[in-house]
């Protein structure tokens, strides 16, 4: 399934050539996301950094045609499908080394932040919106929530839900309005950041 806005952009499967383009796109993105900034930290140069990690995990993502594209690096996101939790191991698996550099601290924070979350999605089929992102120049063109609501869209066509977590406060009125609801929030152990976690259905 592939899709088209009204703004005039297709939202496209990324091949995997297309990753370090789209990784530049989410790494920019993501730079004052506090998740990212707890797990793996602020020293150096953080978009550089986030850039390489989403490289990194987001490798067997765009292999898997996870990784969708709107327009031409105009914007990224991540969907992963229900039922594809052997994917999501295999991602983490497979990065979770490379990760590690990236860290000040060999991953400690990084493997206890995610962990943690992971424990609190809820574990039931639903697809995943695992990141989001787009472009300084397209921000607020509706880029991102054509990005969302396409992903939507494939959990609606089989009848599923779908959830995410962010720890920025300004997102949640975001994904609301786009029909998603608080399920839990809570501060992440040993001073990590307050976290929301959020669901869609298809017949709310």
């Amino acid at each position: 399934m592939e899709g088209s806005d009204s703004a005039g952009f297709a939202i496209t499967r990324a091949a995997p050539e297309r990753l370090s383009a789209l990784s530049a796109v989410l790494g920019q993105g993501f730079v004052t996301e506090p998740m990212l900034q707890w797990s793996l930290g602020t020293h150096g140069d953080v978009a550089r950094r986030f850039t390489e990690y989403f490289e990194y995990f987001n490798e067997t993502f765009a292999r898997l045609g996870m990784l969708w594209e709107a327009g031409r690096a105009r914007g990224a996101a991540v969907w992963i499908p229900a039922d594809a939790d052997a994917a999501f191991k295999e991602a983490l698996d497979a990065s979770r080394s490379s990760i590690h550099t990236l860290t000040s601290d060999g991953g400690r924070r990084y493997d206890a932040y995610w962990e943690w979350v992971s424990a609190r999605i809820p574990d039931e089929r639903l697809w995943h919106l695992d990141s989001v992102a787009v472009e300084t120049d397209s921000r607020g063109t509706g880029v991102g929530a054509a990005l969302i609501r396409f992903g939507l869209d494939l959990a609606r066509a089989q009848n599923t839900g779908a959830c995410l977590e962010t720890a920025t406060p300004t997102n949640v009125p975001y994904y609301e309005h786009l029909g998603f609801r608080i399920i839990d929030h809570a501060d992440a152990p040993d001073g990590g950041p307050h976290t929301w976690f959020l669901r869609w259905d298809p017949f709310d």
